[in-house]
């Protein structure tokens, strides 16, 4: 019961991604970042993730440039990180997460493509 990210583009590529939270006071945290060199598959989150939440939102970066984004904008830090949404301890920069639909399955993985 997890979620995954996979790289197959064709270099580096580094993701974070938000996921309901009810300890943080607006109800979602933010963890990042993991680095997948090209091939490889890392399990980000433990939980089973369609308990929760069906919605997760996800960002990710390529070592060339390509970037994976969606209308939800927050901040983050280019270091690893683990807060509640509204938290930016500087230095941060704001990035744009795009939302996925986990369907109902336990566990989850997304393929980063180009």
């Amino acid at each position: 019961m997890t979620l995954f990210f996979r790289n197959s583009y064709r270099t580096l590529v580094s993701v974070t991604y938000i996921k309901r939270f009810p300890n943080c006071p607006e109800g979602w945290l933010k963890r990042g970042w993991w680095n997948l060199q090209v091939g490889d598959t890392v399990a980000v989150d433990g939980s089973n993730v369609s308990a929760v939440n069906r919605f997760w939102y996800f960002h990710a970066e390529a070592l060339d440039g390509a970037v994976w984004a969606g209308p939800i904008v927050t901040c983050v830090t280019n270091n690893a990180f683990e807060w509640c949404l509204n938290r930016c301890d500087p230095p941060t920069r704001n990035v744009g997460y795009r939302e996925f639909d986990v369907n109902g399955f336990t566990n989850y993985t997304i393929n980063l493509v180009p």
